[in-house]
């Protein structure tokens, strides 16, 4: 059984032991460092206990209290890291993907389809280009139907402006990258459509790691 859903559809019980450090980082694609800190900081507010040579234990707290705080713990650790930023994003989105293509009702596949429609209309209208990429990751979070994911994803979305923002930039400044991030993402709604969960994570997977690559290309470029 894979993690992510045993977490996110809340599962987890006051009382009840976190995975391991090793476990959680894989998880939220950051360093065990990180995932140390954000235990830290929650073993701090109370929200969990951590016990030597035994692990973490969460108290008596609702448990998407519990992945929020942990969400914002781990942004803080990661502050103005935006690779580290991106790594999170691609542990929760692919999830979310996935989940999506076993869960998206018509209703959720609407508005997927409805924020590709003004991704299409949108190349030379940036603002209305940057409000259907947020609205098109906000509605796959949404159609995977975990009201904990979807709660990470409200945390992240601010975070995700500024990167989603540049990158659009960066892309959109050499020729055909428009029709490229166009297909990236609806190829993403595709196989959600198809109810195909691999396909999904696959397809959200390459989207975030080609964004990250396009990063580091802009940092060499200043």
């Amino acid at each position: 059984m894979r993690l992510g859903p045993t977490i996110f559809n809340g599962d987890l019980k006051p009382g009840q032991k976190l995975p391991p450090e090793r476990t959680m980082a894989k998880l939220f694609q950051v360093s065990r460092t990180t995932i140390r800190e954000a235990l830290r900081a929650l073993e701090h507010n109370g929200i969990i206990e951590i016990r030597a040579h035994e692990g973490s234990f969460i108290r008596a707290i609702e448990v998407q209290t519990l992945i929020k705080d942990m969400a914002t713990a781990i942004i803080k650790a990661e502050d103005n890291m935006v690779y580290d930023m991106l790594d999170v994003r691609r542990g929760i989105e692919a999830e979310c993907a996935a989940l999506a293509a076993s869960r998206a009702s018509s209703l959720d596949l609407e508005k997927i389809r409805k924020s590709l429609d003004d991704m299409a209309k949108s190349e030379q209208d940036e603002e209305l280009g940057l409000t259907a990429d947020l609205n098109f990751h906000y509605a796959v979070a949404q159609a995977a139907n975990s009201p904990i994911l979807f709660d990470l994803m409200k945390i992240l979305v601010t975070r995700m402006k500024d990167t989603i923002r540049t990158t659009r930039r960066y892309r959109f400044a050499k020729p055909l990258r428009f029709t490229e991030t166009f297909n990236d993402h609806k190829e993403i709604y595709i196989a959600i459509s198809v109810n195909d969960p691999e396909r999904a994570r696959k397809s959200m997977t390459k989207l975030l790691v080609e964004i990250k690559e396009e990063i580091a290309q802009m940092q060499l470029a200043d």
